[in-house]
């Protein structure tokens, strides 16, 4: 999540201009979203989230470093709008697996939820700072390829515990 998140604050701080605008574009739309798809997360499976999420993130990837330069020329309120349809396809799709994993816990072997609160907050420091080594060293598409790459690996990993919990 914070690899693709880190990314596209990137990529929309060129298109929205302002840093704090971008961050308040960014985070609002994926907010927003996510409680969206956290909503309807009952009604998608993990693995299909987790797919969407590989498959956008890589499209968006690719697309955003030669799509935003092209945007430049429309004004502020029509690059936000743009930024906010880039984002929210994203946070729709990445607003499902947690709390449907979430839903998962405490039965059989897994431990309760306060032990995967913690681990989502561990996670997002080291993700954040794993993200922002790969951008220094190969740059921001790499670490949404990465970010998108780790969501095929979530969507095997629910697969499999799937499997195993049935």
């Amino acid at each position: 999540f914070i690899a693709i998140e880190l990314a596209l604050l990137q990529n929309m701080t060129l298109l929205v201009g302002h840093p704090i605008f971008t961050l308040s574009v960014l985070l609002f739309t994926l907010l927003a979203m996510g409680g969206i798809g956290s909503a309807i997360s009952k009604h998608m499976s993990i693995r299909v989230a987790c797919i969407s999420v590989a498959a956008i993130g890589c499209v968006e990837a690719i697309a955003l470093p030669r799509l935003v330069p092209a945007l430049l020329w429309l004004p502020l309120w029509a690059r936000i709008a743009c930024a906010i349809v880039m984002i929210a396809p994203l946070g729709l799709v990445m607003g499902i697996p947690f709390p449907s994993g979430l839903r998962q816990t405490g039965s059989n072997s897994l431990p309760s939820p306060p032990f995967y609160w913690g681990l989502n907050g561990i996670m997002s420091v080291i993700g954040s700072i794993v993200t922002v080594f790969v951008a220094l060293m190969a740059g921001f598409q790499a670490a949404m390829l990465i970010g998108s790459a780790c969501y095929v690996l979530a969507a095997l990993a629910s697969r499999r515990a799937f499997r195993e919990a049935t």
